[in-house]
């Protein structure tokens, strides 16, 4: 049966959403208007939304005992600029890397026909952009498992992303007595020089033959910075290894300590890589709604990081990301998502839930019907 309480009560595209979105700055700790804009917003469209205890923002449809959860990120990376639309583009910093994704969440859950035992929860999360993740750790503490889960990413509207790798973050530090350039004993600049040599071998020893991409660990240098007082030296390199399925963070890191020699180092575990299953009714049903569409569906898997890193393996439950956008424009002063695309994603989200909303329902009919 059918929930007939499916109209929204406020017409509003997607586009109109995630402008009035990335209008309001949320930079990582800073979410809170935003989460309060998005819950009115939410409402107005028909759904109960509230604040939950970490601050994500929470809309929900329904009151099934079959959840669907569509776990997107509100913050964004520092940097606002001006918001605006640009020959059916629109700009502004979250465009893309997630308010775009969540805007599709959204309109997408007012606009699907459920069965009255499923509902579908938004999710905005905090803090996804900094190492931190309190929202999807809040979640992972405080929710129930849900029967499936979409993570908002960008993906681009007629592809689907199955994995992400890991990432540890790293600090080098060395502090020693100044040596002279003509001298025989290296500066601290070399010293740690050395060390980020030797981290980047071990990678190379690690990938042997294979490509740069998801099965590769990567080492990033993110900065080096040399300082002395005339007595002593220092140098600190601050760095990234994004790692792939069956290297954990733990391995990496017992692995770059033995690289250390006389400097200190510092990690902090973002987390580590995860793949999803390809063969689920969520899968399924995003193949048909993007060929429904006209186009052949893609697949993907991504060498960042998501929430799905974290909530993933606790879960273990059908799960993949997806979203309009171009995700080479995260973080970028030329981040901008095309509407067009925005709506595409919109039209096949809507299809996607009515379908998994189905085809749960009807197995748990079936499963009560044979018990």
């Amino acid at each position: 049966m059918i929930d007939q309480n499916t109209e929204q009560t406020t017409p509003v595209t997607t586009a109109e959403l995630l402008r009035g979105l990335v209008e309001i700055p949320s930079p990582s700790r800073e979410e809170g208007p935003a989460v309060e804009w998005l819950c009115q917003q939410m409402e107005s469209l028909g759904m109960t939304a509230h604040a939950d205890g970490a601050g994500n923002a929470i809309g929900i449809k329904g009151s099934g005992p079959i959840e669907i959860m569509l776990l997107g990120h509100i913050d964004t990376v520092p940097g606002f600029f001006p918001v605006e639309v640009v020959d059916g583009a629109l700009y502004g910093r979250g465009s893309v890397d997630a308010k775009g994704p969540l805007a599709t969440f959204v309109v997408a859950t007012a606009q699907a026909s459920l069965p009255d035992d499923v509902q579908v929860r938004v999710v905005g999360a905090v803090e996804e952009e900094v190492m931190s993740s309190r929202g999807a750790h809040w979640l992972i503490d405080n929710a129930d498992r849900p029967d499936a889960v979409i993570i908002g990413e960008p993906s681009g509207w007629d592809a689907i992303v199955l994995g992400y790798k890991g990432s540890v973050s790293f600090i080098y530090k060395i502090e020693q007595g100044m040596a002279h350039s003509a001298g025989k004993e290296a500066s601290a600049g070399q010293v740690a020089v050395d060390f980020w040599n030797r981290v980047t071998d071990w990678c190379s020893q690690q990938n042997g033959e294979l490509e740069p991409g998801f099965k590769t660990v990567d080492a990033t240098l993110n900065s080096f910075n040399t300082e002395s007082d005339g007595l002593t030296a220092s140098a600190v390199i601050r760095g990234n290894l994004r790692l792939p399925p069956g290297l954990t963070p733990d391995e990496a890191i017992e692995a770059i300590s033995e690289l250390s020699g006389e400097g200190d180092l510092e990690f902090t575990v973002n987390a580590p890589a995860y793949r999803c299953e390809k063969r689920t009714p969520l899968v399924s049903a995003f193949n048909a709604s993007i060929r429904q569409a006209g186009v052949t569906p893609r697949t993907k898997v991504k060498t960042g990081t998501s929430d799905m890193n974290l909530v993933g393996p606790v879960w273990n439950c059908p799960m993949l990301a997806y979203g309009p956008g171009d995700s080479q424009l995260d973080h970028t002063p030329n981040e901008h998502v095309m509407i067009d695309d925005l709506e595409h994603a919109t039209q096949i989200l809507t299809r996607v839930l009515e379908r998994v909303a189905k085809t749960f329902s009807q197995a748990k009919s079936e499963a009560n019907t044979n018990g």
